[in-house]
């Protein structure tokens, strides 16, 4: 390694390091004056209340990482401006690429250390951190036993219930499709209420269309009956747990999420938002990489001079605008508007093709 990147390497990461404690101490400094009410009001010891904070810091530090990756290309890039030696190495033959690959390298680096803690740590912590404020400040508990909208798929049959209670069996707006041989539809029941119980499913109110096929026109028509109590035999019920379908992404692992979505796949789900927070793992972990190829030119504008407290603002101002980004394709992804993988990578895409695009307009 040359002196030219251990120096500024080291420059890059001396600042980035001091911005991200900064940024960490802010953020847990707010976030402790607008909890400690609640905690105050239930009584909550001491110990508790470390706790809690302790289990967040993993969590709060990838997401600060990223911005302080950012914020620290622009404030190293912009004292070195100040001292006149972003003139100096140009003048001395270096290019501002050749000035760019020691902190790429290091920003890398952060991306690899902050997604290994994410999904090692924070996963744990975090569920740490919820169950306490969930569970002693919220005094929320899982004990709710109605799921909605589960779909279970066999061979020949696909189950539709509206809702369903795991407690007692019942259900709520079924629908049960019955294809033949050649997965034609063959029988379609609509119920309005049901009950699974001992093996047997109950069903009121029913709709029996029995679909048939005319050979020689090849049209398909139906006959319709109707029933006000139909008893289907042999038909055990759905699985427990089908309830976990709405389970925090951030307490799972990239692997863990990934056996839940084919977990809930399985089990007829359409685990839309799991996919997207799957993605989305993926792409945070490069956020700092993206945000370094985006602070570089934004900090190669002023070869001498420049402001710290401009180079932090506009720093907060870009991170600002890309949680905003961010958070539009999450919520176009869980609607099902975009494909996972585009929502997730869609912000990141923006933000290195605005780097790009400064850097084709800083003097070489």
């Amino acid at each position: 390694m040359s002196i030219i990147s251990r120096y500024l390497g080291f420059n890059f990461l001396k600042t980035w390091a001091l911005a991200l404690a900064g940024f960490i101490i802010l953020y847990t400094a707010i976030d402790f004056i607008e909890k400690i009410g609640d905690f105050m009001g239930k009584g909550v010891g001491f110990d508790t209340i470390a706790l809690f904070f302790l289990a967040q810091l993993p969590k709060v530090v990838g997401q600060m990482v990223p911005v302080a990756v950012l914020v620290a290309v622009m404030i190293s890039l912009t004292i070195m401006a100040r001292g006149s030696e972003i003139v100096a190495f140009k003048a001395g033959g270096v290019s501002l690429y050749r000035l760019s690959a020691p902190i790429m390298v290091a920003a890398l680096g952060i991306s690899l250390a902050a997604f290994l803690m994410t999904d090692l740590v924070s996963p744990k912590t975090t569920a740490v951190a919820n169950s306490i404020w969930q569970g002693q400040i919220k005094e929320r508990r899982e004990t709710s036993t109605m799921v909605s909208d589960v779909w279970l798929k066999d061979v020949r049959l696909v189950q539709h219930l509206g809702s369903y209670d795991e407690a007692d069996g019942s259900a709520k707006a079924l629908t049960l499709v019955f294809t033949d041989d050649e997965m034609r539809l063959a029988r379609r029941l609509e119920a309005k209420s049901g009950h699974f119980l001992s093996g047997q499913l109950i069903l009121n109110e029913v709709q029996d269309k029995v679909y048939s096929l005319d050979n020689a026109s090849s049209a398909r028509s139906f006959s319709l009956y109707r029933y006000n109590l139909y008893v289907l035999d042999n038909w055990p019920a759905p699985p427990l747990g089908l309830g976990r379908a709405e389970l925090n992404s951030d307490e799972l692992s990239v692997g863990q999420l990934w056996r839940t979505i084919d977990r809930l796949s399985a089990e007829g789900f359409g685990p839309v938002r799991q996919r997207v927070d799957l993605q989305f793992k993926f792409s945070f972990a490069l956020l700092p990489v993206i945000m370094a190829v985006v602070g570089l030119p934004i900090g190669f504008w002023r070869e001498k001079g420049g402001s710290i407290a401009l180079g932090l603002a506009s720093g907060l101002v870009l991170s600002f605008l890309y949680l905003i980004t961010m958070e539009l394709a999450r919520s176009l992804g869980y609607t099902g508007l975009l494909p996972p993988l585009m929502a997730a990578w869609l912000p990141n895409l923006i933000f290195l093709l605005f780097g790009a695009y400064l850097f084709s307009y800083v003097r070489q």
